[in-house]
């Protein structure tokens, strides 16, 4: 019974995970902001795609295009500025893997399917002016972010699989004005693994019970680059924005987890070592 409370507990939190985090940064930044006077907001939205690969090294790989929306709201105040960011991207991947029996010892032979993925992102950030000479700066910070990635097998032996990141960034954002319309910009994040989450949805493929992992150790790196166009002088009130970027994790291997079959312990199972990979463009809009 204890195991069962166990279970049903750490599913509910980890569907619950990206929306409580959601309201706390939500609350975060409006406290923030509304608790200052002589603000200015902004906002932000844009469309990107791109490549998305994740790969276990061998055991699996899952590779595509994917494609998503950004979006971002922010408050800045004298030198100092909060950020709320979230984005959402999904795709038709290739997963390529193996299909192993539950004979013992197991026989496993190669298996090749689609994939549904979908992953979402949202990320608050503080930081600080440390550099600025016009429409030129510099500004450094910390923040919080979650990363939180979906994956659905099409193959009638796969299962799905979700998989979180509780991270901390640390950024440095640079633009530099060419002229009063137009700038390029540059953000480089280091986002330092708090703890990541994982459900193995073994019921899926005939166990008794979903496998639940954590992981301790990992980190990863994000580099955004681009070109701003302010459209002032066209008698618009916004600036459009072209973009690349990259995205990369590299997380350890996590706790174990024994998975059941018919009241039998069939195996102690756990998410080896792994890394996730994206980069693509996007353009959008920012007001």
């Amino acid at each position: 019974m204890a195991v069962w409370c166990r279970r049903v507990i750490g599913a509910f939190l980890q569907w619950s995970r990206f929306y409580r985090f959601g309201i706390y940064c939500i609350a975060l930044i409006c406290v923030s902001a509304y608790a200052q006077e002589d603000r200015w907001f902004g906002f932000g939205l844009s469309l990107s795609g791109g490549y998305y690969g994740y790969e276990e090294p061998r055991v699996m790989s899952i590779s595509g295009a994917m494609y998503g929306v950004n979006g971002y709201v922010s408050a800045t105040h004298h030198r100092f500025r909060h950020q709320l960011s979230a984005s959402y991207f999904s795709g038709i991947t290739r997963y390529e893997g193996s299909e192993c029996s539950i004979a013992n010892p197991p026989v496993c032979t190669p298996l090749r399917s689609t994939s549904q993925d979908s992953y979402y992102t949202l990320e608050y950030r503080f930081g600080t002016l440390v550099y600025e000479d016009k429409e030129s700066f510099v500004y450094a910070g910390v923040g919080l972010g979650f990363w939180d990635l979906y994956n659905s097998i099409s193959a009638s032996s796969g299962y799905d699989r979700e998989q979180s990141y509780v991270y901390l960034p640390v950024f440095i954002h640079a633009q530099y004005a060419f002229s009063q319309d137009i700038s390029a910009y540059g953000i480089l994040s280091y986002q330092q693994l708090v703890r990541g989450y994982n459900t193995s949805h073994f019921r899926d493929i005939g166990f008794d019970n979903d496998l639940f992992f954590t992981q301790s150790r990992g980190y990863g790196v994000r580099l955004d680059v681009g070109l701003k166009r302010d459209l002032c002088t066209y008698g618009y009130d916004g600036v459009v924005v072209f973009g690349l970027y990259m995205q990369y994790w590299s997380i350890a291997d996590s706790s174990t987890d024994g998975a059941y079959r018919n009241g039998t312990l069939y195996g102690l199972y756990h998410e080896p070592y792994n890394s996730t990979k994206a980069v693509g463009l996007s353009v959008g809009y920012e007001f």
